[in-house]
């Protein structure tokens, strides 16, 4: 299979009463997905914490025990709807508790019940020092119908070196589920994925939370993003590596469909090679030179 369909998600923030109401929201996004006929969806980091709003504003501590509150009925969410619309999910991320603390988690839903996960590595400050929250220590290759794909959450594609590892283990997407509250954050997540798939001559989806909140919570307040799946900046793809982008700050999704079998062509026949031209001798004696 070289081809694969995707829809990433600009998920907009909006006045929700209740916590069924969010999962009707939800559902009806999964569906239009189905009528556009996408194989793989990927729904933005945080994603979950749009159900803040349901309740009075919450320290950190017990927003983290609120959501994960939430963690089975997620899952079976999901689960179910994976199976029914026979798509491969990324399901943005949650906070969920394991057995050394809170955890930002991305989760990968298949049709078959199979079910993926990766934690965040990179933990942004407020993350570390306001949430509390535990950073990943191990990157899971996810072996799919389409080739391999990795997950980097949002601040994690801003650290080229856990993509080029993933790179060299196979990965040819890589899925970045994201929530900036501000432009300049959004733009720094956008201009990694970008060079991300230049560096390592390789497909990236970025989804991301829009809008606002009519009542913000510390947690979760306002979104900038604009969606897209990103190519190197080389033959045969656009000279500017945008596959599809949506419009700025909309409630909308993004469809696209990839070709890896362009990507290979590119690896084979593009007018720069930098997945295969690397000096990795130079780095390191420059690296002990530096010590």
């Amino acid at each position: 299979m070289t081809t694969l369909k995707i829809a990433t998600i600009q998920y907009g923030l909006t006045d929700i009463h209740s916590a069924e109401h969010y999962w009707e929201l939800m559902a009806e996004k999964l569906q239009e997905a189905v009528r556009q006929e996408a194989e793989l969806v990927v729904l933005p980091e945080y994603v979950t914490a749009h159900l803040l709003s349901l309740v009075p504003a919450m320290d950190n501590e017990e927003a983290c025990r609120y959501l994960d509150s939430f963690t089975t009925v997620y899952r079976n969410f999901f689960q179910h709807h994976s199976k029914e619309t026979d798509m491969v999910i990324v399901a943005g991320s949650h906070i969920c508790q394991e057995a050394d603390g809170y955890v930002n988690t991305a989760f990968m839903f298949f049709p078959d019940g199979r079910v993926e996960t990766q934690n965040k590595f990179h933990l942004t400050p407020e993350e570390k020092h306001r949430w509390l929250l535990k950073g990943g220590d191990s990157l899971n290759i996810i072996h799919t119908r389409w080739g391999k794909a990795a997950i980097l959450t949002c601040y994690d594609i801003e650290f080229p070196e856990i993509a080029r590892i993933a790179a060299a283990r196979g990965v040819e997407l890589i899925l970045c589920p994201s929530y900036t509250d501000s432009a300049a954050g959004y733009h720094r997540v956008r201009h990694c994925c970008q060079a991300r798939a230049v560096e390592n001559q390789l497909f990236v989806a970025l989804s991301g939370i829009v809008g606002s909140l009519p009542v913000g919570r510390p947690q979760i307040d306002e979104g900038h993003c604009q969606a897209g799946v990103f190519a190197p900046c080389d033959v045969p793809f656009p000279n500017d590596g945008i596959l599809m982008s949506g419009r700025l700050n909309e409630n909308m999704a993004v469809y696209t469909t990839v070709d890896f079998s362009e990507l290979h062509k590119n690896r084979k026949h593009g007018v720069v090679a930098p997945f295969y031209d690397r000096r990795p001798d130079l780095y390191e004696r420059e690296e002990k030179a530096r010590v």
